[in-house]
């Protein structure tokens, strides 16, 4: 199963601001839903309580918590560990599954990962949560193409 980390990150690092995304771009959350659409996702507990429509549509939503008895709006399926996660989503068997974040799950993720599909945001922002720092000498860029400002590119790991 291909594991791969999918974030929206500003030129400063910033991924997220008061538990919510501090920027806009259309382009940016068609690309997440076609992109995730259908495949298995796993979301850190405050990320997913900050998605407008939960469970997010047409995909099994997996939430990671460290409280063992949180239980989740919608259909979503809960999990204590990555690794209990990751079984999970291997039996949905759609060959891939999808970290959708926040800040802490990326860091916790990042070392596990096959690829990543980030979108450059052209901007700097104010926020609280960032992107963990990754050794790019480790990733071939595989994919990249610009809308809207955006950049959108796909990463392998070496």
């Amino acid at each position: 199963m291909i594991k791969t980390i999918i974030a929206a990150i500003s030129s400063n690092g910033v991924i997220g601001s008061k538990n919510d995304i501090p920027w806009h771009y259309p382009a940016d959350m068609k690309h997440f839903r076609d992109t995730t659409r259908g495949y298995p996702v796993i979301a850190g507990r405050k990320t997913y309580e900050s998605f407008q429509i939960r469970p997010l549509p047409g995909r099994l939503n997996i939430v990671l918590s460290r409280n063992a008895d949180y239980s989740a709006e919608g259909d979503a399926e809960v999990f204590t560990s990555l690794e209990a996660a990751y079984t999970r989503a291997e039996r949905e068997a759609k060959g891939r599954v999808f970290i959708l974040g926040g800040a802490e799950i990326y860091r916790l993720a990042l070392t596990q990962i096959d690829e990543m599909v980030l979108t450059h945001i052209p901007e700097q922002v104010d926020g609280d949560a960032f992107f963990p720092s990754w050794e790019r000498t480790e990733w071939n860029r595989v994919e990249c193409r610009s809308e809207d400002e955006l950049t959108f590119a796909t990463y392998r790991r070496r």
